[in-house]
């Protein structure tokens, strides 16, 4: 079996150094998103370490490229930041805490939750509602990692559409659907869906709770 050999200037496009990362920033306010309201739905500061080669939007700026299906992501959350309750229904999400403690909480509701503290993790099965939260006193690191080959696969419960649109208007809420790949559908029928239409499939032998 050959090996590739790969010097120093080869090598250098899968080297990423941490203090030279550029934060992933949502930049919508020109399309009638408020920063507030796009920070609301994730962790304030992201950085993208590694994306698929062929990944589109804010990704296809990460320094490294890596195969189909696997991104790895830095979340920076000052105390008290973190996404809403969300879910995944093609990829996989795990997290692994790097510094202070985050609460991972998951279920429809949010009903079920567990601390991690620096060097545990938690592997987030498909379809499981969940949100974490940075519960230490000072600003904190979460890595994560999603891996699958839909890498835009965000819902939210229509609960959360309803709060953003309660907070900024019903304008803010159907311009992140419109331009964003969030959806406020989990927990709904494929039916009746808003928009007509089903982005996430049901999972095969998943049964919906009533």
């Amino acid at each position: 079996m050959k090996t590739i050999d790969i010097g120093p200037d080869g090598m250098r496009d899968n080297i990423v150094r941490f203090k030279e990362l550029q934060p992933k920033k949502g930049n919508y306010a020109s399309l009638g998103i408020p920063t507030e309201a796009y920070e609301m739905l994730t962790a304030k500061t992201l950085y993208t370490l590694l994306a698929p080669a062929d990944a589109a939007g804010s990704h296809q700026f990460t320094v490294a490229k890596g195969p189909p299906g696997l991104s790895l992501t830095i979340a920076e959350c000052p105390p008290g930041d973190g996404p809403m309750l969300h879910a995944h229904m093609e990829t996989h999400e795990i997290f692994f805490c790097l510094t202070g403690r985050f609460e991972v909480s998951w279920g429809d509701s949010g009903e079920h939750h567990t601390i991690l503290e620096p060097h545990d993790m938690i592997n987030v099965p498909l379809g499981v509602t969940r949100a974490f939260r940075n519960v230490s006193d000072e600003t904190a690191l979460l890595f994560v990692v999603i891996l699958g080959t839909n890498q835009n696969d965000v819902g939210y419960a229509k609960s959360v559409g309803d709060e953003v649109a309660a907070r900024f208007g019903p304008d803010v809420r159907d311009a992140i659907e419109a331009h964003t790949s969030m959806k406020f559908s989990l927990g709904a029928d494929c039916t009746a869906r808003r928009k007509g239409h089903c982005t996430y499939p049901r999972q095969p032998g998943r049964r919906r709770k009533q």
